[in-house]
């Protein structure tokens, strides 16, 4: 199930969202520009935002591993679908492209991870304190956790 429930979307739904946002930047960079740019860049981590916003809290920690992944996978599919404009369309080339590409984006790389951490770590504490409040209201009153021993 890719949409989940009103608790939020399972990791396979967050990372297609981040997958759809990212790819779609970088479609309209390549179309305008003939590489990733600046709209790539803040979509990539706008979809880094919503889907960790989104996410269910069971899956923090596949959506913290997602954007390295999408992002790698994005840019290996822009370096095999854009021509090579020295116009040689060897593989050499293409790995070269993809090559600069991944080192020369690392910034929105780790602006997106940056906040994919930031926002699963905020969440999760709440989380926890949420659930920590949530068992201390099923105990019955006048009988305290005592240790055992």
């Amino acid at each position: 199930m890719v949409m989940g429930s009103r608790r939020g979307l399972t990791v396979l739904g967050a990372a297609l969202l981040l997958i759809l946002a990212g790819t779609v930047g970088a479609a309209i960079d390549v179309a305008l520009s003939g590489s990733p740019g600046a709209a790539f860049g803040v979509l990539f981590v706008a979809g880094c935002i919503l889907a960790t916003a989104r996410v269910h809290s069971d899956d923090f920690l596949g959506i913290v591993i997602a954007p390295p992944l999408v992002y790698a996978l994005i840019a290996v599919g822009v370096g095999f679908t854009r021509s090579s404009g020295n116009g040689g369309g060897g593989l050499k080339s293409k790995a070269i492209n993809i090559g600069s590409d991944l080192i020369l984006r690392a910034p929105v790389l780790l602006l997106g991870f940056a906040a994919v951490v930031l926002i699963a770590a905020i969440r999760a504490r709440r989380a926890q304190v949420t659930r920590r409040v949530h068992e201390r209201n099923l105990r019955p009153p006048g009988n305290p956790r005592r240790p055992t021993g």
